[in-house]
């Protein structure tokens, strides 16, 4: 592969469980690229902070999206991973300064909340003190905000996340979709 010509941000988006640091983590490996993945500079405050509580949860949550715009601003390029708001991400992200990709995790919010259902992850999310009627909360909430992509490119990419990911294929379209932008890797 060439060298990055232009700074470059290819930003890994769709609902939580969508498979979105699977998808960062393979173009991060294949394209050389750092990933900077909101989820583990979270995980990183609960271990250096501790996580008392589900309001703890959220305010380090917020911090944790500082940072990693924080980290997006200064990287020459990236693959960023997060679950995004959709009304201030895109323009914060465009701000960055660099060429972005956008590579949507597409998937059926069904399957998105099964996966969310099952996943076990850190205990500073706090998930074995939800209820069942949370969970449930939780899960309407991922389908009342589900937007699909932020709108960063006319043409993001699209993954179906729902199969089984065919990384060299994922690849191959991100890489043609960062030359179609005017850059390369």
């Amino acid at each position: 592969m060439q060298p990055v010509t232009a700074r470059l941000l290819v930003v890994v988006s769709g609902l939580p469980a969508s498979g979105k640091t699977t998808v960062g983590t393979v173009l991060s490996e294949r394209l050389s690229l750092a990933l900077i993945d909101k989820d583990a500079i979270l995980e990183a405050l609960f271990d250096s902070l501790g996580c008392a509580d589900r309001n703890e949860r959220q305010r380090l949550s917020r911090a944790s999206d500082e940072v990693l715009f924080g980290l997006a601003a200064a990287a020459d390029t990236a693959v960023l991973v997060n679950w995004w708001n959709h009304d201030s991400a895109p323009s914060r992200l465009q701000a960055a300064g660099a060429v972005v990709v956008e590579v949507f995790c597409d998937c059926p919010v069904e399957v998105a909340a099964t996966r969310f259902e099952a996943r076990i992850r850190h205990p500073g999310h706090h998930d074995f003190r939800r209820s069942p009627e949370q969970l449930a909360e939780d899960i309407e909430h991922m389908r009342k905000w589900y937007r699909g992509p932020l709108g960063l490119n006319e043409n993001p990419v699209h993954i179906d996340t729902s199969r089984p990911l065919d990384a060299d294929r994922v690849t191959r379209r991100v890489l043609a979709a960062i030359e179609a932008l005017g850059s390369s890797v």
